[in-house]
């Protein structure tokens, strides 16, 4: 899959996708620091900066129509961390440039014969309430409508689907608690398309199993964790936690004022959330009921007497006074604080990196002049707070692959100019065998002729793979290495799953196409798909014995391990780290 990306930040997509062997045609991005990381991490993508310029450019033939685009326009029109001025900002109305795109990319892949792209959209929920129903226009927009979409329940639903004249539309509001970063982040994502046989609600709703994002279960209790200010981690006190200092809710003196009382709840007497709460201390055995004076000159101290209570006004009031009590006064319904001696330090970048799923360092780089070490923290927080959650990009990524319509892989295979005759003999490169080989030491080529088998021990066409047993040809269970005829590759992906029942590993070396029928076979049975990435293998011509550049698909390892499989893992492998090993290894051995 080719994708272009707009508004890309540091490219949380890229993160999520390579590992998919999807690729990236081109980015969108104009502010300086997130387009110096793009132009450090990819420098092999062009940034095409301003994205309300570039419809113009596809429909002109100067941009390639890639087959997914993906953006997350801004956000801090519709955020209610902002002004929330919708499409009457400027950032607001970029959200109607995404859609003209949109419509550019297809009518550019109709006039070349190709099926419509694919659409991902990611923003905050204050999207959905916007006062100028900006998510309804952005719908009709997608959709192809004439005017607005209006929600037939007065607002926006956390999740629904359009089905216009022009594409079918889904969103969902995801939280990226759920998908394995330490963060609550809820965004709304959208995935829209006209391809024949694609249903955006098979990529975002999961009808057939429990929600990924449903939270744990909550029973109502009658104390809160949260009132012990050390952090118990459960519901309730007793008499230990209240000797090791932590501050328990306890009524001090019921027949003074309601305001003395907190509940844990509502931090009212009588539960209707009246007057300022006062957490008392008490605890252990020398507890008991206090006399008032006495909470209003705490300090600190964990035991009850005299000086050991105190109230504080509210988190917003600095006001602290140890002879006269605020419990009395008003603080305009902002919640009550707790003070103890410790003080939260700020989390380093690299430490948001991960709460948003992205490799450490990821925006460490040199900037302005300066090495990377020197880079400032200012910038690199905002680019990652205004990133996506990587995780939620990796499993949309991944169902977009699950709901495409399975191609067939027999016949002429992925538009290649190459004789068919000829296609099937491509020749592996030397030096990514020999890198292979150090890692798996491969005893059998399975598909090879004997001018050009890489192992001492090869079976041929005529000997036919698919019916010869493996095991005949290794001495001890191993690896095998396949390179298989790329006409049909399903049956070779059929063998290697029965054969690594057999406690034979075998390394398949295919295009790197997630949309086919027997990508999706291999990934029931495989252990392990390596993309590479960083480049195009150059094979080597059956007929001139020459490498040759300019092949149209990238290359992934599929890799069967002879050993129980617990799941598939997928991961990336740059081209160029592949091929300098191999060369190495080659060069030294020549030298022997």
């Amino acid at each position: 899959m080719i994708y272009g990306s707009i508004c890309s930040g540091i490219e949380a997509a890229t993160i999520a996708w390579e590992p998919l062997g999807w690729n990236a045609a081109w980015f969108s991005e104009i502010e300086a620091f997130p387009s110096a990381v793009l132009a450090e991490r990819w420098p092999e993508v062009v940034n095409l900066g301003d994205m309300t310029k570039i419809a113009a450019a596809v429909r002109a033939g100067e941009v390639q129509a890639p087959d997914v685009m993906v953006g997350g326009t801004p956000c801090q029109a519709f955020s209610i961390a902002g002004l929330r001025n919708g499409l009457s900002d400027a950032r607001g109305q970029l959200t109607l440039s995404y859609v003209e795109l949109a419509n550019a990319i297809d009518d550019k892949r109709i006039e070349r014969g190709e099926e419509e792209a694919i659409f991902v959209w990611e923003n905050v929920p204050g999207v959905l309430t916007s006062h100028d129903n900006a998510f309804g226009c952005f719908l009709a927009g997608l959709a192809g409508e004439s005017c607005e979409l209006e929600p037939s329940g007065g607002k926006w639903s956390h999740s629904g689907c359009v089905y216009g004249p022009q594409r079918a539309i889904a969103w969902i509001v995801k939280d990226a608690q759920y998908f394995g970063v330490a963060q609550r982040r809820k965004r709304v994502f959208v995935v829209a398309s006209a391809r024949k046989g694609f249903d955006p609600g098979q990529v975002l709703f999961e009808s057939e199993g429990v929600r990924r994002d449903t939270p744990p279960s909550r029973e109502p209790q009658t104390a809160v964790a949260a009132l012990t200010a050390r952090g118990v981690g459960t519901c309730g006190a007793d008499d230990n936690q209240a000797q090791a200092g932590h501050i328990i809710a306890e009524c001090a003196n019921g027949d003074i004022s309601h305001t003395l009382k907190a509940e844990g709840f509502d931090g009212s007497e009588d539960g209707t959330g009246r007057g300022i709460p006062v957490i008392a201390f008490g605890g252990g055995n020398t507890g008991g009921n206090i006399d008032v004076a006495a909470c209003l000159t705490a300090k600190g101290q964990r035991i009850d007497f005299e000086v050991e209570t105190f109230a504080v006004h509210g988190t917003q009031d600095p006001d602290t006074n140890l002879e006269l009590a605020h419990t009395l006064g008003r603080n305009h319904g902002q919640e009550n604080a707790i003070s103890n001696g410790v003080q939260v330090r700020r989390l380093m970048p690299v430490e948001c990196e991960r709460l948003q799923g992205f490799p450490d360092n990821h925006t460490l780089i040199s900037w302005r002049g300066k090495e990377a070490t020197e880079c400032p923290d200012g910038p690199r927080y905002r680019a990652i707070g205004n990133s996506m959650a990587v995780p939620v990009m990796r499993w949309i990524g991944e169902r977009i692959v699950a709901a495409l319509p399975v191609k067939k892989s027999a016949g002429d295979y992925g538009g290649s100019k190459t004789p068919v005759d000829q296609r099937d003999l491509w020749r592996t490169p030397p030096a990514l065998f020999a890198c292979l080989n150090a890692e798996f030491c491969f005893q059998l080529d399975a598909a090879a002729a004997a001018h050009n088998a890489l192992c001492r021990k090869f079976i041929t066409a005529e000997q036919n793979t698919l019916k010869t047993p493996w095991a005949d040809y290794l001495s001890i269970p191993g690896y095998v290495w396949l390179n298989p005829p790329y006409s049909d590759i399903t049956p070779f992906v059929k063998k290697a799953a029965a054969e690594s029942a057999n406690q034979i590993g075998t390394v398949m070396l295919v295009p790197a196409d997630t949309s086919v029928g027997w990508f999706k076979e291999a990934i029931q049975t495989a252990s392990e798909v390596r993309f590479i990435t960083a480049g195009r293998l150059a094979f080597i011509n059956p007929v001139t014995g020459k490498p040759v550049s300019g092949n149209n698909k990238g290359s992934m390892l599929i890799i069967w391990h002879p050993y129980p499989r617990t799941h598939c893992h997928f991961s990336t492998v740059e081209r160029d780290s592949l091929m300098n090993f191999g060369a190495r290894l080659i060069a030294k051995r020549e030298a022997a």
